[in-house]
């Protein structure tokens, strides 16, 4: 099985009180660049950093108990806000050496497996890297501003730590999409219980066409 864990990133954001606040997952996608969902990070790079996963490998343990990581700071590159895709630049001492075909959701077809790769429970403070399998339920034209949008839904509960993180078709281990969020209908009178929105609580999750990351690559 293809395995891309170890490059799965956690954002972060450091707040006035000397600590951080999770914010969500990202993904190298050239040798000195991340991509991400543009919600995660606002847009403001202010206090901005990135935290490689606690994990190097599919079989080891990723101890909860650990009360910190290190991490450093990355910078805003290039926003869509169309497409709610953010690219980060990262520290000058990082590089990434990629180790898959960067494809979309054009190469995918539906009841395709997939691997997604995220921080579920960040919400709640929990930075454990996870991996879900699932498989494509639909592909999907979303319009924005005129502008219509390629998306794959996939098939299982997405949290809103997994947003930015990417979605890996399991046959050709090729980056297909990045994890966007689960559809929340646009309704009035929203009641938001335990930091969940109940419209969310679905067993589907968007994520928008990798193709859309190449062209923003500097």
């Amino acid at each position: 099985m293809y395995f891309y864990g170890h490059l799965v990133l956690s954002l972060a954001r450091l707040n006035g009180e000397g600590r951080a606040d999770l914010l969500g997952s990202c993904f190298p996608v050239g040798p000195k660049h991340l991509a991400t969902a543009l919600h995660v990070v606002s847009p403001n790079d202010n206090g901005l950093m990135a935290s490689f996963p606690a994990i190097s490998n599919i079989a080891e343990y990723q101890d909860t108990s650990v009360p910190g990581w290190q991490a450093a700071p990355v910078k805003i590159a290039a926003v869509d806000a169309i497409r709610d895709i953010c690219i980060l630049e990262a520290p000058s001492d990082w590089t990434f050496q990629l180790q898959h075909a960067v494809s979309g959701t054009d190469f995918i077809n539906m009841g395709a497996d997939v691997h997604i790769y995220g921080y579920p429970h960040m919400d709640f403070g929990r930075r454990v890297m996870t991996l879900q399998r699932s498989h494509i339920g639909a592909k999907v034209l979303i319009e924005n501003q005129g502008v219509k949008v390629k998306h794959v839904v996939i098939n299982t509960q997405l949290r809103p730590g997994q947003s930015g993180g990417p979605v890996f078709d399991a046959a050709t281990g090729s980056l297909c999409a990045m994890v966007t969020g689960a559809y929340a209908p646009d309704i009035q009178g929203s009641v938001i219980i335990s930091g969940v929105d109940p419209v969310t609580l679905h067993q589907t999750g968007h994520a928008v066409s990798a193709e859309y990351l190449k062209e923003m690559i500097p």
